[in-house]
């Protein structure tokens, strides 16, 4: 199966500063499977992601193997991109004053008063539930981000 994963294995080693050589055997696997991996010629299977992770020290990896891995996933965790601390912040607080600015906190107060969306609610539900999908994800990239 080939990987979509935009070279995020080889990224993770490379910002956490380790050769090929260092990381394969810190791991206890292969120059060429972890040539593999970075390439897209193989996915690495999970126990091996889960090291790379370690290793890697990286939260960012781990969340991108979930989503190129596992269908559900996909749908379920943000598509997170590597950012500096600096622009993930930026991109957080920016998230959050938004939400605040079109008053979505009280759009969803009125919509969860009586425990029903409505038809005529739905769409204003709907905005809502996007703007905090933004703010999970660009908190997530603050917490993944590379420097913290």
């Amino acid at each position: 199966m080939q990987c979509d994963c935009q070279n995020i294995y080889q990224r993770a080693r490379k910002v956490a500063g380790l050769t090929q050589e260092k990381a394969a055997e810190m791991m206890g696997i292969s120059v060429r499977s972890l040539a593999d991996y970075e390439t897209g010629v193989r996915i690495p299977p999970n126990d091996t992601a889960e090291l790379m992770v370690m290793v890697y020290n990286s939260q960012l990896l781990a969340t991108q193997h979930l989503r190129n891995s596992a269908r559900f996933a996909q749908e379920l965790l943000p598509d997170i991109k590597a950012m500096r601390l600096p622009e993930a912040v930026l991109t957080l607080v920016d998230a959050i004053y938004d939400f605040a600015d079109d008053k979505l906190d009280r759009a969803l107060i009125d919509i969860a008063r009586d425990g029903v969306i409505d038809e005529r609610e739905r769409p204003q539900f709907e905005k809502t539930v996007h703007k905090i999908k933004e703010i999970i994800t660009a908190a997530m990239a603050v917490s993944c981000s590379e420097g913290s």
